[in-house]
């Protein structure tokens, strides 16, 4: 049997080339050949190559927007502020000679029927001044705060609290021991406010500034041991010492205080500090240096005049003889329970 040409086995993927395709062996044919073989690692390669790309724009992308994100903003050119009302704007150069037409004008606060003048300190303390950016120009603003807060520190000076009368029995006799005199106080303190909100608008025109404000009186009470928690009440005529407590007379000593060259202080005190035992020196008329050691229960009430025991003299001496540079002696014993029964804060009164 003729079995004719046996033919070649071919693999079960080949496929014939075109008519017109390049020759099996070029390269191109290779890579053609090449891919469809690894069509599944190509991708994969592929796919790769475009990820890693990808990550490296986005990521660039983004770090770009971050250091965007941190760096400074570029410095724009600073807005002049908003100048009415009470501002104004003046060339740097004539800002002093503004200052000046501003502050020395003049001006006065009227309390009650007292006129104090207003100093150029003060009213350069109602100013506040800012330069602009680029130094060429100040702004100047008015402090309508500054301005009530100096009137009414101002005005407080004028205002004084009553002094009360003090009534008190003195061996059975009544007597006053503090006479009583009115105080003082400002009628319409809201009023200042009021003033300066109104002044502060025309304030750095620098034509002149007038302030006001009523006085009121305040009326003192008549008062008598009883007002007090503790009172210690110095007769220095008579040389005695009168303890109270809730108005009634817990004590009763004799003193020696002050003598004719150095007396005692006269009006209303308090205890403000307090001595177990102290050295005591100074000097007495003609200028005479004295010095006492060791003077016990000290309580001071003003100055450096003190309620304190004396052990230098007899016990007749108390009651009798006024003798000291001012302080209101007393016997040691009985300087001991005034120091225990007196807290710092205690009334002290003395008079003649």
């Amino acid at each position: 049997m003729n079995r004719g040409v046996i033919a070649e086995p071919q693999p079960r993927d080949f496929t014939p080339p075109a008519e017109f395709s390049p020759g099996a062996g070029s390269p191109l044919q290779r890579f053609v050949n090449l891919l469809h073989r690894y069509s599944i690692g190509f991708f994969a390669l592929l796919f790769l190559l475009l990820a890693v790309a990808g990550i490296k724009v986005g990521g660039s992308y983004w770090s770009t927007k971050a250091v965007n994100a941190v760096k400074p903003a570029v410095a724009l050119k600073a807005a002049a502020p908003t100048i009415a009302g009470l501002n104004l704007t003046v060339p740097a150069a004539g800002l002093q000679a503004k200052l000046q037409i501003i502050t020395n004008q003049p001006a006065t606060l009227t309390v009650g029927s007292q006129a104090v003048p207003v100093g150029a300190d003060t009213i350069r303390s109602w100013l506040q001044i800012t330069a602009s950016a680029d130094k060429s120009q100040d702004y100047i603003r008015v402090k309508a705060g500054a301005i009530a807060a100096s009137l009414t520190q101002q005005a407080n000076q004028f205002v004084k609290a009553p002094v009360n009368q003090v009534t008190v029995s003195e061996s059975g006799v009544s007597q006053v021991v503090v006479g009583g005199r009115d105080g003082t106080s400002l009628t319409d303190p809201a009023s200042l406010k009021t003033q300066a909100g109104q002044v502060a608008k025309t304030v750095m025109d620098g034509k002149g500034l007038q302030f006001n404000t009523p006085l009121q009186p305040l009326a003192f009470q008549s008062i008598t041991p009883a007002a007090f928690n503790k009172l210690i009440d110095v007769n220095l005529t008579s040389k005695q010492m009168y303890i109270y407590q809730d108005g009634q007379l817990l004590q009763q000593y004799g003193v020696s205080a002050g003598g004719p060259a150095t007396p005692t202080p006269i009006g209303e005190f308090h205890i403000y500090e307090k001595l177990p035992v102290q050295d005591m020196w100074g000097y007495g008329p003609g200028h005479k240096y004295y010095f006492q050691p060791h003077v016990y229960w000290v309580n001071y009430f003003t100055g450096g005049d003190a309620v304190h025991g004396v052990y230098w003299h007899p016990l007749s001496w108390f009651g009798a003889i006024n003798s000291s540079h001012g302080c209101v002696g007393i016997s040691d014993s009985n300087a001991q329970w005034v120091y225990n029964w007196a807290p710092i804060g205690t009334t002290v009164i003395t008079h003649a």
